[in-house]
């Protein structure tokens, strides 16, 4: 069985999408003896892996949960602002039974199978001057990807929001037909986005959770012991791709530093909480009330 593998970013060894697929096809291969084989296929749309899912012409792929989140109510909470705190209270959440609920009704409701999940990390800002408090970013011009949350986010802190194609990104920073931009340590690294931003601003103010996921009839195609081979893979890689994730960083951030980019790490984070809390309350009821509240508990 040979079977391609899509995702959004370049297939590039210092990718953390990449990472995941690179170290689930090894966990797969080796517990297939070979037998089950992948070619990965980078800079791929998330949205058209979700088509292909629909339409099967798509079998396994590595999903943004704010690719989920568009479609499917009750995966907004992972998309809250400022929901997570640090590394390990996202990795606890995203291995809970909260999140199992969640990915079984996106199974079940949307016939997408979420295997295992990996970490894209938290999101910060890159801009041309320190961002501290949420007073520092009224009135900028932030690009931001194409999500709701995102976009209500922003506009909840007086900055403007922008959408944009993300292959524009980079020129129109270079430019300042943008004031900033916002992306998790490893994206802003290996897109060398620090060369044109003078700031890097830890405001951690969304977490990427990343899933590898196949389509509901692949899945169903599977015998037994592959799925339980799939999700094992899934389920190890993840693990030991946030690992590597977080000594990477580490690297990453320093190489940033030492080229010019100033790491703003005291950023206030509890004021930028305060002042997005009306985020939740209208997402109340396109996540569920009860949930939304179970998972406060849970990672609080």
């Amino acid at each position: 069985m040979n079977i391609q593998l899509y995702h959004v970013n370049p297939v590039a060894d210092d990718d953390q999408y990449n990472k995941f697929a690179t170290l689930f096809i090894e966990k797969v291969g080796a517990a297939t003896n070979g037998a089950v084989t992948f070619d990965i296929i980078g800079n791929s749309g998330e949205n058209d892996m979700l088509t292909g899912f629909d339409l099967g012409t798509h079998e396994v792929a590595i999903i943004t949960n704010g690719t989920y989140a568009a479609v499917y109510g009750p995966s907004n909470i992972i998309e809250m602002p400022f929901f997570f705190k640090d590394n390990q209270t996202a990795w606890d959440f995203l291995d809970s039974e909260i999140t199992k609920e969640i990915t079984d009704g996106l199974y079940n409701e949307m016939n997408y199978k979420v295997l295992g999940w990996a970490e894209g990390g938290f999101r910060n800002i890159l801009s041309q001057k320190p961002i501290r408090n949420p007073a520092d970013i009224v009135g900028m011009k932030i690009r931001v990807p194409e999500y709701d949350t995102f976009m209500a986010t922003f506009k909840e802190l007086k900055a403007n929001p922008t959408p944009m194609a993300f292959s524009e990104v980079f020129t129109a920073a270079q430019q300042g037909v943008i004031d900033g931009l916002e992306l998790p340590i490893a994206s802003a690294y290996s897109g060398s986005y620090y060369e044109v931003c003078k700031c890097y601003d830890l405001t951690g103010h969304f977490y990427n959770a990343i899933a590898m996921s196949c389509s509901g009839s692949f899945w169903e195609s599977l015998s037994p012991e592959l799925q339980e081979i799939f999700t094992t893979a899934a389920y190890e890689a993840g693990q030991e791709q946030r690992a590597w994730l977080q000594g990477a960083a580490e690297e990453m951030l320093g190489e940033m530093e030492a080229a010019g980019c100033e790491i703003v790490r005291d950023v206030d984070v509890a004021a930028f909480q305060e002042a997005v809390h009306p985020v939740y309350e209208a997402y109340r009821d396109t996540i569920g009330s009860d949930l939304l509240d179970r998972s406060l508990e849970a990672v609080s």
